[in-house]
């Protein structure tokens, strides 16, 4: 878990860019690619629950990085997504573990942001657990799921 805590900072760090370098573009859309095309989500997420803390915070942001990078001018994590929605159902059912609810919250919101993805969630039985996830009596993870159903209903706008 050490080697894998330390991979996944150096994702962030070829994602965010450290204190002495910005990102580089082309590593930022080559990592996207290889994100996607190997399932790297779909492993971050199964192993999220064996992460220490700062691992966890690493992965949630690498995710909503990866979310944003285009590949020749398309943004290849909504495809993904739209083709592996059982991740999502995944990242919702991940509010009923109160240790973890705040960061499968974070990536489901930053998913949802696609307006395809965002149309699985609204249309699946999922919409019904976040509004009982807002109901229950743990205040951080209610405010949380709240926050997801907002971003969901901002795309019903549209």
């Amino acid at each position: 878990m050490t080697e894998l805590a330390k991979n996944i900072r150096e994702l962030k760090s070829i994602l965010y860019g450290n204190s002495e370098s910005e990102p580089v573009s082309e590593a930022c859309v080559q990592l996207t690619q290889e994100f996607f095309r190997e399932n790297t989500l779909r492993i971050l997420i199964a192993c999220l629950l064996q992460l220490n803390l700062e691992a966890r915070k690493d992965a949630t942001q690498i995710v909503a990085n990866l979310r944003r990078q285009q590949v020749n001018s398309r943004l290849i994590a909504s495809d993904y997504l739209g083709k592996n929605t059982d991740l999502l159902d995944i990242l919702v059912a991940g509010y009923e573990n109160t240790d973890m609810a705040l960061h499968y919250g974070v990536m489901l919101r930053e998913c949802i942001r696609h307006q395809t993805v965002a149309r699985y969630v609204l249309e699946s039985p999922n919409v019904k657990k976040l509004f009982d996830y807002i109901q229950l009596p743990y205040f951080h993870i209610s405010a949380d799921a709240a926050a997801t159903f907002k971003v969901k209903h901002d795309w019903q706008r549209y």
